[in-house]
C-alpha cells in the first residue's frame, strides 16, 4: 500500500521530480503517469518556508512516509498519479482561478483503478457573500463534484464554520467531513511580547492582503475611531488609509518580530471569511493578545478576543478596554494564549487526526 499525497509544494522548494523539464512537459501533455520516476518518495522538506500552505504539505508529508510510502504531488501538476488498487489518494483540489482548472487530484478522480481510500483535503469556509465571493464558491462547486467520489474530507477550517456548515449549500458534505485545526511549530514562532507598552500608548498590529475577505473595511474603521494608537500592517495590495504599511512582505523572523513587539501589544484580524488563519496562531505563540472576527473561524477564549464585523462600536470598545487593561490581565492572555498553540494547535494533533482517521475508515472497508 501506498500513499498519494497532492497538496501545495514551495516554487523555490527542491525539485519533485528529476526527469528533465522537456521530457516531463511531453509526458504530461500526453497524459502518462509519471509518479514512479524520479525522487516523489524521497522529497526532502528541510529547507521549506515556515508558513502554509508549505507547513501543511511538510508535515503531513513527513508523518505519512514514517508509516508507508509516499508519493508527492504539487497540486497544479498535470499528471494522473499511477495507482495500485491497494492504494490511498489525499489529494487537495485546485483552487480554479479559471473555470475547468483541473490538476493531479482532479484527474486521478477521474481516472481508473480507483485507490482502496480517497480522502480530499483542503482549507474551507461557507461565506460567500462578500465582494469576491465568486472566487470561493466557484471552489466549493467545483469541491462538490468531487465529494461523491472521496470517501473522506478533512476540512481545514475552525469551529464557527463547522457550526454552521449545516446551514450551508453544501451541508450534505458533514458526514464525510472531519474538522482539523490549523497548527504551527512553536519552535519557529518563539515568544518574543514579554511586556506592554503603557496604557495609551498600545499598538495595534495587522498581518495579511488588502482584500475584502479579510474585513479590511472593518480594520479601516476600527483606526479611524481609533486613530491616536499606532496601527502597523504587513502586507500586500492597496494602501489603507491611516495605517503604517512596514513591508509588503516581510520574512517574520524571531528578531524582526522581537522588534514589532516593542512598538505593537495586539494582533487584530478583522476578516470575514477565512477558514483558519495561521497568522492567529503564529501571534499567539510570539505573545501577542489576539483581537479577531467570529468569521475569522475562533470564537471567544480565555486567550482570544472577538471583535464583530457587523459592529464597529462594539468592536471600538473592545480595543479600547484592552488599550486601558492592567498588564498583568495582558500578560495572562498571552500565556494562555501560548500554552494553546503548544498543546492543542500543533501537528503532532493535526497528523494524528489524518492519520488515525484514515486507519478507522480503512479498517471499516476490510
Amino acid at each position: 500500500m501506498r500513499c498519494h499525497l497532492i497538496y501545495s509544494v514551495p516554487k523555490y522548494g527542491p525539485k519533485i521530480c528529476r526527469i528533465p523539464r522537456k521530457v516531463r512537459e511531453n509526458l504530461q501533455l500526453l497524459g502518462l503517469p509519471i509518479s514512479a520516476i524520479g525522487s516523489r518518495t524521497q522529497v526532502r522538506t528541510d529547507g521549506w518556508p515556515n508558513w502554509a500552505p508549505a507547513t501543511i504539505t511538510k508535515n503531513l508529508y513527513e508523518a505519512l512516509r514514517v508509516r508507508m510510502p509516499t508519493l508527492l504531488y504539487h497540486l497544479r501538476e498535470r499528471v494522473p498519479c499511477d495507482l495500485d488498487a491497494d492504494d490511498i489518494v489525499v489529494g487537495h483540489p485546485v483552487f480554479p482561478y479559471k473555470p475547468g482548472t483541473i490538476g493531479v487530484t482532479e484527474l486521478t478522480m477521474e481516472g481508473r483503478p480507483r485507490p482502496r481510500l480517497f480522502a480530499l483535503i483542503t482549507p474551507l469556509h461557507c461565506n460567500t457573500d462578500v465582494q469576491t465571493s465568486h472566487i470561493n464558491r466557484d471552489f466549493l462547486y467545483a469541491v462538490d463534484r468531487l465529494v461523491p467520489k472521496a470517501d473522506l474530507l478533512f476540512a481545514i477550517q475552525g469551529q464557527y464554520w463547522w457550526d454552521r456548515w449545516d446551514t450551508s449549500p453544501f451541508a450534505h458534505w458533514k458526514p464525510k467531513m472531519v474538522r482539523l485545526d490549523m497548527a504551527v511549530d512553536v519552535k519557529f514562532f518563539p515568544r518574543v511580547k514579554k511586556r506592554f507598552n503603557p496604557p495609551g500608548k498600545r499598538g495595534y498590529l495587522y498581518i495579511g492582503r488588502n482584500d475584502p475577505v479579510k474585513g479590511i473595511s472593518l480594520l479601516r474603521a476600527l483606526r479611524e475611531e481609533l486613530s491616536t494608537f499606532p496601527w502597523g500592517w504587513i502586507g500586500g495590495g492597496p494602501e489603507i488609509p491611516g495605517i503604517h504599511r512596514i513591508a509588503r512582505w516581510r520574512e517574520l523572523t524571531s528578531q524582526f518580530m522581537r522588534e514589532m513587539a516593542q512598538r505593537y501589544d495586539f494582533f487584530v484580524n478583522t476578516s470575514v471569511a477565512d477558514a483558519n488563519p495561521t497568522t492567529i496562531l503564529e501571534s499567539m505563540a510570539w505573545g501577542f493578545p489576539v483581537l479577531c472576527t467570529l468569521q475569522s473561524g475562533y470564537y471567544e477564549t480565555s486567550y482570544i478576543k472577538n471583535i464583530y464585523a457587523d459592529d464597529v462600536r462594539r468592536s471600538t470598545d473592545v480595543l479600547t478596554r484592552l488599550q486601558h487593561a492592567e498588564e498583568d490581565e495582558l500578560m495572562q492572555i498571552a500565556d494562555k494564549a501560548r500554552s494553546a498553540v503548544e498543546k492543542e494547535y500543533n501537528w503532532k494533533r493535526f497528523t494524528d487526526t489524518v492519520l488515525g482517521t484514515i486507519d478507522r475508515a480503512l479498517s471499516e472497508k476490510t
